[in-house]
């Protein structure tokens, strides 16, 4: 098994676990400095449908599901605050949530940003590798592209983005409009790797006719089909193999055929200041070009549920050292994935960044940083997202 240049995607969600039994919480949001209330702030749980807006005085109400979640409260000029709840937490109180004033975000308000050639240019990258381009992404609308903050300068071969008010998305194939609060955004240039996480708010578009819902719940279902949600609400419930996932074990070794990388660096040194090597600039040009580990594919698939500690109070921590070759073999890829005209299946690398996640019954795990998606899982992008709180008519 062979990757080339895969892009490498670091997602995450800040996600937690949802389920169906629902409590009220009733809470204000208040300036910290002077406990002023602050109106029209949205207030949801992250990468769900469940949301709101505190009204004129700031008080809110929001229905919460069974479960473990993360609150998110943002308006402008004020830091965003997240807030991690049990439901079973929540009592039959008003809360105060207090949000302290963001200078750096005030002071940045002030400054028109310069939108010439090479800004637009950045635009099109960050749409490339946010919104993605499958399918669902080439019909998929950033609204308020301006409301962007691009950065090529701070980090050589580098773009960064943040925004200091949600960034509105419309994604038509999948009816959903998305109000996404960026936290980071870093492509790197030189490797092809792209690092983004955020909180995400879903609306679902109620304007819809009979026919254009019917088919935005196919391509919510094609969408859902061998994601990364689906792969690990299959994994909690150890229904893999039922779910079409073929999973195997891939390791990467290091390659003794070639030096390391300060060898390497100290050659390129010696080069340019005109010392002796122990290689010709041909010879260290091959070196240069050799894969640092070599890609070992287990045959055998293998049972994950080994691979799941169950604790006391019921949490699922999934452990493995390896890569996860994961194969969905019930769906081709989208029909804009490089090769697909050759490809069978949605083939997809996870690597575990600490050797261990917390995965919840909704498809979500903590750290929301911990994982590596490379390959199909990868590619998709926020085109395809759908919310925690989704699933297909025939498995609720």
């Amino acid at each position: 098994m062979k990757f080339t240049r895969a892009l490498l995607t670091v997602l995450f969600f800040f996600n937690f676990s949802i389920s169906y039994c629902q409590i009220t919480l009733k809470g204000i949001v208040e300036n910290a400095e002077n406990l002023t209330p602050i109106p029209y702030a949205m207030v949801f749980l992250t990468n769900t449908s469940i949301g709101t807006v505190s009204d004129s005085v700031g008080k809110f109400t929001l229905d919460i599901p069974d479960g473990k979640h993360e609150l998110i409260i943002k308006t402008l000029g004020f830091l965003t605050l997240n807030f991690e709840f049990d439901h079973n937490d929540i009592q039959k109180r008003l809360y105060r949530f207090q949000l302290v004033a963001d200078d750096m975000e005030l002071s940045e308000l002030e400054v028109n940003s310069v939108r010439d050639k090479a800004w637009y240019s950045n635009l099109e990258i960050f749409k490339r590798y946010f919104i993605g381009t499958s399918s669902n992404s080439f019909k998929t609308t950033l609204k308020n592209p301006t409301k962007l903050i691009l950065d090529d300068q701070s980090i050589p071969r580098t773009l960064l983005a943040k925004a200091n008010e949600a960034i509105e998305i419309e994604n038509i194939n999948l009816g959903y409009r998305i109000k996404y609060i960026l936290q980071s955004f870093e492509y790197s240039k030189s490797n092809f790797r792209v690092f983004y996480g955020g909180y995400a708010l879903f609306t679902s578009d109620s304007t819809l006719s009979r026919r254009k819902q019917k088919q935005v719940e196919k391509n919510r279902e094609t969408a859902y089909f061998g994601s990364s949600m689906h792969f690990l609400r299959a994994v909690y419930q150890n229904k893999v193999e039922e779910e079409g996932f073929l999973v195997r074990r891939l390791r990467k070794i290091p390659n003794i055929n070639r030096p390391d990388e300060e060898e390497l660096n100290a050659v390129a040194e010696n080069f340019r200041l005109g010392r002796p090597t122990p290689y010709t600039f041909e010879e260290y040009a091959r070196l240069k070009k050799l894969p640092k580990t070599i890609d070992t594919l287990d045959e055998k698939p293998i049972d994950l549920s080994n691979f799941i500690e169950e604790s006391e109070d019921g949490k699922k921590i999934l452990k493995f050292e390896d890569y996860l070759q994961v194969i969905y073999q019930k769906a081709k890829p989208d029909q804009n994935y490089p090769n697909a005209n050759k490809l069978t299946n949605q083939e997809s690398l996870i690597h575990f960044i600490n050797g261990k996640i917390e995965i919840y019954e909704n498809g979500s795990f903590s750290p929301p940083y911990d994982l590596l998606f490379e390959g199909y899982m990868g590619w998709v992008k926020i085109g395809d997202m759908l919310p925690l709180d989704y699933y297909p008519n025939d498995s609720k």
